[in-house]
């Protein structure tokens, strides 16, 4: 609950109160925490650490400003307790923040501090100030501004959103040890919030990536065991992180206890399906290196025989097929090639009529290089649209276009119903080998706008027909509105090639000036710093020379 100001830990008001405004900082360079709760958060993002080159970092800055604090969010009953002048001024700053005005959405909140110094929501307006200065790039500037929510409103649940929101933007900076420190300071204070949790995520990313296992696995072990609110859904991809590591620990029956029951599913198929998608080849290797290359093999066969000795007393014919599909997979996804290859067709040969277990033998030969074998069994499939679009793509594989798009071509008579569809992946395959008038007609067909037309400008790009090119992106630009970033960004690049520096350089600030919260203006942001030499704020304005 929020506490006045004048009653908060420091005596006094916050400085914004009295009317001062955070000092306009321009991005120094700013590195991106993943969204918390995605698998990248929870398997270790590397963060970028400081260093004294502008140039280096401001290649992070495309993914800063889409990057999400903590959410504050009113509750209804703080809401219910205010006065009508105090909805009245929250309301017209919200509605700035619903359009992205940031600029306007921090000037209501100021004014709303300076009206109603003791409101109950005095801390929420703190807070929302500071995440405006923040989405307005001045990353500095609002560690500064959510720090006055915990010095003036401590007791506030404001409190904990800002602190974690701290560690957000010294992530962003790349100051990781400090950033680690603010996160454990609400894992403390608050570890049952949904902020709470996701500050465990972020530690639990920083200290993967710094290689500090012993760190990382108690806040591991409470996202996926402990008991918190969880609306982002954290409490799923940490069971799953946390059976790959016990997998990788030979901790078999440790990972498995960590199944919940879903709704009828059985919790040993459940174990089964998610240790497939841990013990992926890629992914588990990515994870844990060589030493994980070295004992997948191992660790998918011990896998695979604790799911059979627990699948001994199970007398349901259907589940005992799902559990016997579920190991071959296990092999398959580690690279347990031969295993996989006879089990996958012992099955088929048991279950001739079931094309999931067809489509997967096929998928595990294709990957194998044995894609002949896998066309036929492709052909066997009762969805022919599904067997056409699958030998194609084997075709293509093997650097065979003229059989691909021949398959392709005659696809779009036998299968009407997915023409649009199948003239977009014709459209792929004659774009990647370099027939781009035939692309471009593919891609028109597709009806797949704008997407497709992005496309074609790629063709005319290819084909040096530049100036056909940025028409065709003046017309996503006219009546794609929500596509228009990336179309003003894209001109810029056929500017560039066509060698009208000064037009792609006035196009780059365009796209940090008009669209500032999205990704493309980091982008446009990188090039002009990078390429071009020209350091602008994310705002659109040259930067000033600092002393």
């Amino acid at each position: 609950m929020g506490i006045s100001a004048l009653s908060a830990g420091k005596t006094g008001v916050p400085p914004v109160m009295a009317g001062r405004r955070p000092a306009c900082l321009s991005v120094r360079g700013v590195a991106r925490s993943p969204q918390a709760g995605s698998p990248l958060a929870l398997t270790g993002w590397k963060p970028v650490i400081r260093t004294a080159s502008f140039r280096l970092l401001a290649t992070l800055v495309a993914l800063f400003l889409i990057m999400a604090s903590a959410s504050a969010k009113l509750a209804a009953e703080r809401w219910a307790r205010l006065t009508e002048e105090e909805r009245h001024q929250l309301t017209r700053a919200e509605r700035y923040i619903e359009q992205n005005n940031f600029k306007s959405a921090l000037a209501e909140y100021e004014l709303f501090l300076q009206l109603y110094t003791k409101s109950e929501v005095a801390s929420y307006a703190q807070f929302m100030f500071a995440e405006c200065t923040r989405r307005l790039g001045q990353v500095n500037a609002s560690i500064n501004e959510f720090r006055n929510v915990i010095d003036y409103f401590p007791d506030s649940i404001d409190a904990g959103n800002a602190q974690y929101s701290i560690g957000v933007c010294q992530t962003q900076s790349g100051d990781v040890e400090q950033a680690v420190a603010a996160f454990e300071k609400v894992i403390e204070k608050w570890p049952k919030t949904d902020f709470g949790a996701q500050a465990r995520s972020e530690a639990c990313a920083i200290y993967w990536r710094l290689g500090k296992v012993e760190k990382w696995l108690p806040p591991m072990e409470y996202l996926a065991t402990g008991e918190y609110t969880d609306p982002l859904k954290l409490r799923a991809t940490a069971q799953r992180r946390l059976i790959t590591h016990r997998l990788f620990e030979r901790k078999i029956d440790e990972a498995f206890a960590l199944v919940e029951p879903k709704g009828r599913k059985d919790p040993l198929l459940l174990f089964a399906d998610w240790a497939a998608e841990s013990l992926q080849y890629g992914t588990f290797s990515a994870l844990y290196g060589d030493d994980g290359k070295k004992a997948l093999p191992t660790i998918a066969a011990s896998t695979v025989a604790f799911i059979e000795k627990q699948a001994v007393a199970a007398t349901d014919a259907d589940l005992k097929k799902a559990y016997d599909h579920a190991c071959a997979s296990i092999l398959a996804s580690a690279g347990v090639t031969a295993q996989a290859t006879e089990r996958l067709a012992e099955l088929l040969k048991k279950n001739p009529a079931d094309d999931r277990i067809r489509m997967e033998y096929a998928g595990h030969l294709r990957a194998s290089g044995k894609r002949n074998e896998a066309r036929l069994l492709y052909r066997e499939l009762k969805d022919q649209y599904i067997a056409d679009r699958e030998i194609a793509e084997t075709y293509i594989e093997e650097k065979n276009i003229k059989s691909g798009v021949e398959i392709y071509q005659a696809m779009l008579g036998k299968h009407p119903q997915h023409i649009s569809q199948t003239q977009w992946q014709l459209g792929e395959v004659l774009h990647r080998a370099g027939k781009y008038q035939e692309a471009i007609a593919a891609y028109q067909q597709s009806q797949r706008e704008p997407q497709s037309l992005f496309r074609i400008a790629e063709c005319q790009g290819a084909m040096k027909q530049h100036d056909v090119a940025l028409q065709t992106l003046v017309s996503v630009l006219n009546f794609f509105k929500s596509a228009a970033p990336e179309a003003q960004y894209r001109m810029a690049g056929h500017y560039a090639a066509k060698g009208d520096r000064e037009a792609a350089i006035r196009t780059l600030k365009t796209v940090c000036k008009v669209h500032l919260n999205t990704s493309w203006a980091g982008k446009a942001h990188q090039d002009l710093a990078l390429t071009y030499g020209v350091d602008v704020t994310l705002g659109g304005a040259a930067k000033k020379d600092e002393n």
